[in-house]
């Protein structure tokens, strides 16, 4: 009995020196979101080509090994961060046009909010996505399949929203829902695009009525 119990108390500590190893250096999963947001910044900053190792692990936070444990290299990284932000570009703006019980008025609230981003500091940084359509279109395949992804699922909110507002008689119910929506997420990217270029916050404000009136 005592060499069974020896021998079941040594593969146990052999077990748990394997699970330890395999492990360390690599970061959580609910932390994992956390340093791609970061390397988002790097990314933000300096462009994908631009951004090096070194700036990455320095703004990550993370160690070169628990760097390529995690995300293998920096292409790994940077399609993580493009993902986890146009899914919360997605989530945004669903939300907002959900948010009200007039859907017309749902839209002026999401227009509204774009207002905030394409103008002053936040306009100046500018759009992730739009950077990355600059830098990496049309040569990546990879990250033109998600730009054009996030483009289709944005205008499929806004046709919803569309949809929703000319059944109760908010906009023209002959006016076509496709492209209308496609009408206003150019608009939106546009605002972005002068955001940078460093739009008055008044000035794209009043974009915004001169927008919504093509839905009249």
């Amino acid at each position: 009995m005592l060499a069974l119990g020896t021998e079941w108390f040594h593969k146990w500590a052999m077990i748990k020196r394997t699970q330890t190893y395999a492990s360390v250096g690599r970061p959580r999963e609910f932390e994992l979101d956390d340093a791609v947001r970061k390397a988002m910044d790097v990314f933000w900053d300096r462009g994908y080509h631009d951004a090096s190792l070194p700036d990455l692990l320095k703004g990550m936070e993370l160690s070169r090994g628990s760097f390529y444990k995690a995300f293998v290299d920096k292409r790994g990284v940077y399609l993580r961060a493009l993902d986890l932000y146009i899914e919360d570009a997605i989530r945004s703006v669903g939300e907002t046009l959900h948010s009200h019980s007039s859907p017309k008025g749902a839209i002026r609230e999401a227009f509204l909010r774009h207002v905030d981003y394409s103008s002053g500091t936040l306009g100046l940084r500018g759009c992730f996505v739009v950077f990355a359509a600059l830098e990496m279109l049309p040569d990546d395949k990879e990250v033109s399949a998600r730009i054009s992804r996030l483009f289709r699922r944005l205008q499929d909110l806004y046709a919803a929203a569309i949809i929703r507002a000319q059944s109760l008689g908010e906009i023209d119910p002959g006016l076509d829902d496709r492209t209308l929506a496609r009408f206003l997420v150019c608009q939106i990217q546009g605002m972005r695009v002068l955001g940078k270029a460093g739009a008055d916050h008044d000035e794209t404000r009043a974009m915004v009525d001169l927008v919504l009136k093509a839905l009249d």
